[in-house]
């Protein structure tokens, strides 16, 4: 079965709309659920993922409070997603923070970019704690890079298309694919601004899953719960469906 990845932004667009339709991901074929933790400045997030970001600030919510309710209710791995250089000063407390609620996975977009000197020292510290890395990278990044990290990844390696969400590129998503699967030595998962459009051809060209975010928050900003979870349905069912 290809992986789904199911990105929410904790909180969003309330605690009671968040918690159910987390606690309705595996029924609809979801392998993990993404959670974001409302950054200071969410550098590579587009348009959409920002907005939900800002809304939950102005809101005032609890955001572990969310997260220790979450993990009760939810019975499919949680990967925590936020930006490293936000906790670069208290890192190990705020990993021991984590790990304290429930949640043993987490995804820093900016450790490769923004702090690739450390990746392994960052790696090691989450590792003596019992955090998994899920480790991003980008098609910017050197070949011989991401082969020689990919197996560092915990779960799977998380392939960003773009450079930030809902921006577009000048070359289709499966030829990135393609080019890049021939030498990751772990799971593929492909995401950040992949459209419903490309998950086929993306899964074709050797994907072994998606991750989709905005469209899911488009749809729950606009107060459409059904339907966000009937495209999440649908998703599965274009993933299931690939040969």
């Amino acid at each position: 079965m290809k992986y789904l990845v199911v990105y929410l932004t904790a909180g969003f667009p309330n605690d009671r709309i968040f918690m159910d339709i987390a606690s309705k991901l595996k029924d609809r074929g979801v392998n993990y659920l993404e959670i974001g933790i409302p950054p200071k400045y969410a550098k590579y997030d587009g348009p959409v993922i920002r907005k939900s970001y800002r809304y939950v600030k102005s809101l005032s919510i609890d955001v572990w409070r969310i997260l220790k309710e979450t993990v009760k209710i939810v019975d499919i791995p949680i990967i925590l997603l936020t930006y490293l250089e936000e906790y670069v000063d208290n890192y190990r407390q705020f990993l021991e923070n984590v790990y304290s609620i429930g949640i043993d996975s987490i995804l820093f977009p900016d450790l490769l970019i923004d702090l690739v000197d450390r990746y392994i020292e960052y790696i090691d510290i989450a590792k003596s704690i019992g955090i998994k890395i899920v480790l991003f990278v980008t098609p910017s990044m050197p070949d011989k890079f991401i082969e020689n990290i990919s197996p560092l990844s915990s779960h799977f390696l998380y392939y960003g298309i773009r450079p930030t969400t809902g921006i577009p590129i000048p070359i289709t998503s499966s030829t990135l694919v393609k080019r890049i699967r021939g030498f990751v030595r772990n799971k593929l998962v492909v995401g950040f601004g992949l459209s419903i459009d490309e998950i086929a051809d993306v899964v074709r060209a050797g994907a072994d899953g998606i991750a989709i975010g905005s469209a899911i928050i488009e749809k729950l900003e606009s107060n459409d719960f059904d339907g966000a979870l009937k495209l999440i349905e649908d998703i599965r069912g274009v993933l299931n469906g690939v040969e």
